[in-house]
């Protein structure tokens, strides 16, 4: 039985990267451009930046106001090209921290403890279940990351060096910085368009078009991982409508398998006290309810037991290992 780990955006930020959009906007907007498209496309960022908070959602939404196909990959690819300059400025300020010899030790350590231990803490009845099929046995983990950034790749791979083990490829399902890191949504039907929209389009800005034209075997891998795990555990990670593909292949995954088991961290949750632990329970009732209710789940009965949400509980304290060290040496 293997554990799987799905990495989204909250790992760097956890890292104390900057790597939400709303960080990336300022510097984007103040850029000169000769294009009078990309002018009013800045403006509009600019004028309500709140609304931008999902890019790709909300890039989807802005393409009703072009006039084509054109315009709008225009845009795309504009922003596309400064999102990977930013990112990786980004990533090379941490992997410069890291080169310290004293941040990688508390680095890996923390990523060991929270990978063997992201299931304890919820109940004596799941604690059974996920030792009994070594879900924190560090050997047998997959990871698919859904991050443009490779912080994760670099630490969870000193961390198998240092346990004697080889280190792991990880997927990066929407491509990597410098490479070929993928802006988009998840199907057509997403454009909020009245132009006719071409291959182009579709290569330009849909994930899954781009994917089975570009790569199609980091598809195929992926969806491999998802069905051969016994649990799935996602951290920093919304799976929202950008990512509609692989949230309903986890939701087939969940109703295929009785024995199959979700944890979910929602930041939300992370910092949420409570008095006793009946009350803990509820609390993870009503965030598991508001969850498939948002996920448009027909029969939230036949797995809302086995999707398990953190309340109280953070894992992957990277950046603030670092802050603690800080303090210990000042």
């Amino acid at each position: 039985m293997s554990t799987l780990f799905l990495i989204g955006n909250g790992f760097d930020l956890n890292c104390g990267m900057k790597t939400a959009y709303r960080d990336i906007y300022p510097g984007y907007v103040k850029e000169p451009s000769e294009s009078n498209i990309i002018f009013n496309f800045k403006k509009s960022i600019a004028e309500d930046i709140n609304t931008w908070g999902d890019f790709e959602l909300a890039m989807a939404e802005y393409a009703g106001t072009l006039k084509n196909e054109a315009e709008l990959l225009e845009c795309v690819r504009d922003f596309s090209s400064y999102a990977n300059d930013y990112l990786t400025a980004e990533e090379l300020r941490v992997e410069k921290y890291l080169q310290d010899a004293n941040v990688m030790e508390r680095a890996t350590y923390e990523m060991r403890e929270s990978m063997k231990g992201f299931y304890s803490g919820f109940s004596h009845n799941i604690d059974n279940i996920m030792r009994g099929r070594e879900a924190g046995y560090v050997n047998s983990m997959k990871v698919i990351s859904f991050n443009y950034t490779s912080v994760f790749d670099t630490i969870f791979n000193m961390m198998r060096r240092m346990m004697a083990l080889n280190p792991a490829k990880i997927i990066h399902i929407h491509g990597m910085l410098q490479e070929d890191p993928f802006f988009g949504v998840d199907n057509e039907a997403q454009l909020a368009v009245n132009y006719p929209i071409t291959k182009r389009t579709k290569r330009g800005f849909i994930k899954p078009y781009f994917n089975e034209c570009y790569d199609y075997e980091r598809v195929e891998k992926t969806v491999n991982c998802i069905q051969e795990a016994s649990t799935i555990c996602t951290y920093g990670l919304s799976l929202g409508d950008s990512d509609l593909t692989w949230r309903n292949a986890i939701l087939t995954w969940l109703s295929n398998d009785s024995s199959h088991h979700l944890f979910f961290y929602d930041y939300r949750f992370a910092n949420a006290t409570y008095k006793t632990i009946s009350e803990k329970m509820d609390m993870e009732d009503e965030a598991r309810e508001e969850l498939l209710k948002k996920w448009n789940v027909e029969n939230p009965e036949a797995i809302m037991e086995r999707v398990h949400i953190p309340i109280g509980k953070n894992i992957f304290n990277i950046a603030e290992n670092w802050k603690s060290m800080e303090r210990e040496t000042a």
